[in-house]
């Protein structure tokens, strides 16, 4: 048997765990600020904006601490033992999160999850190696879409069951459908995996070292670099707030059921906004989307902010998402256009870290402004940061153009030498 004998299957069962695993995940974790007050009697709107804060800050890290330790030994046992590794620790730890006596030992059991959870990242490596490298971009797309469903899915059905059943309910939901992902995984995935040798793991090593930051650096890299570090706190600021802000626009009745219905419309706008970028990218090119985009973003995260009614928010929610999920692939192709090929993946990789960075700092911001405004003034927040990037883009689009000039002349050194 070939190692691409079973990529039909693999595509399906990988893209069908994924589905139910971020449905496990969207039944528990936006409920967080809910459980917060209704759980462990956490009634004062500032304490709880800050104690959200450090829960999500505490996701963050040990998920930044635990994915490059993942990776390695991915690379060294194989990718199918790390999503079962995944999902069943998961699916055991998560539901502990609805019988926590206090906060602080909310926060060690979410420490502990993310440490040793997060299946999408193994998935998608176990999807790609098993599947022949032309299949790829339908695999992504897959995938892609498998994620976003089970996002709408979980936060429908997780509301649902806090309001109708109980956070108990809700949470061992969560577990029993992480553990029947990894279940379908253990039982469905096939993955044709060769131990390397030593010498392979050196040699694998000395590739993939990636070049420092110095060296990667231009005027227009530098700027464009930025801006994902702003686009990271922009786009991660508010996500843990929605439930407080339902709460304060609708009140408490119903909280969970128009929280999970409020990130579904997100998810909606995620999934137009991958549909979208596509038609744009080809029609026009990305540094004039730039400026449309950063400049709606704002307004419509400004827009949740100031709503007066749960439907106003759905509404602003769905276009801040479908517009701000443009913003990502448009900075990206913008320094795929002034670098080098062989650097991209070293270039997409420093991307990706910085907007992890941002998530992660925009948590020291959003616990001060939960205490000192309350909750809409970390979505107002949000919005600032997106406008913050448009007075960025005079430095950005001049340096940005000298890039493309000098990635001509070197094409044309190239053609005549």
């Amino acid at each position: 048997m070939t190692p691409y004998a079973s990529w039909k299957k693999n595509l399906i069962v990988l893209s069908l765990s994924q589905f139910m695993a971020m449905a496990g995940f969207g039944c528990c974790m936006p409920f967080i600020p809910l459980l917060l007050k209704n759980n462990l009697h956490v009634e004062s709107e500032q304490l709880r904006g800050v104690y959200v804060s450090l829960y999500y800050m505490t996701g963050m890290l040990s998920l930044t601490i635990a994915y490059p330790i993942w990776g390695m030994l991915a690379d060294k046992y194989g990718r199918k033992i790390m999503v079962l590794r995944a999902s069943y620790v998961a699916g055991l730890v998560y539901p502990l999160l609805a019988f926590a006596p206090n906060f602080w030992c909310l926060l060690a059991i979410r420490a502990f999850a993310s440490l040793f959870s997060g299946t999408v990242n193994p998935a998608r490596t176990l999807l790609l190696t098993s599947l022949p490298k032309e299949k790829h971009g339908l695999a992504l797309g897959m995938m892609s879409t498998a994620v976003w469903s089970g996002d709408m899915t979980g936060y429908l059905l997780g509301g649902l069951m806090v309001d109708y059943f109980g956070y108990t309910v809700a949470f061992l939901s969560c577990g029993a459908v992480y553990l029947f992902s990894g279940l379908l995984v253990h039982v469905a995935a096939e993955e044709h995996f060769t131990p390397p040798t030593q010498e392979e793991l050196q040699t694998k090593a000395e590739k993939r070292k990636k070049p420092s930051l110095k060296s990667l650096m231009s005027p227009g890299v530098s700027w464009l670099l930025l801006l994902f570090l702003l686009m990271g706190i922009s786009r991660r600021i508010e996500s843990p707030f929605v439930a407080m802000l339902v709460e304060k626009i609708n009140g408490s009745e119903k909280a969970a059921t128009l929280t999970g219905l409020t990130n579904t419309f997100a998810a909606l706008g995620g999934i137009v906004a991958g549909l979208l970028i596509g038609h744009l990218t080809a029609k026009y090119s990305a540094k004039s989307l730039l400026l449309p985009v950063m400049l709606f973003s704002g307004f419509f995260a400004i827009g949740q902010a100031v709503s007066v009614n749960i439907t106003m928010l759905w509404v602003a929610r769905f276009f801040t998402f479908m517009v701000a999920g443009c913003l990502q692939p448009v900075l990206q192709l913008m320094i795929t256009n002034i670098t080098e090929p062989a650097k991209h993946g070293a270039y997409l990789g420093w991307t990706a870290s910085l907007d992890s960075c941002g998530g992660i700092l925009c948590s020291f911001i959003s616990a001060p402004l939960a205490w000192l405004v309350g909750v809409r003034g970390i979505f107002v927040a949000s919005g600032v940061f997106f406008l913050l990037m448009v007075p960025l883009m005079i430095p950005t689009i001049k340096a940005y153009r000298q890039g493309e000039e000098r990635m001509a002349a070197n094409k044309t050194a190239e053609k005549h030498g």
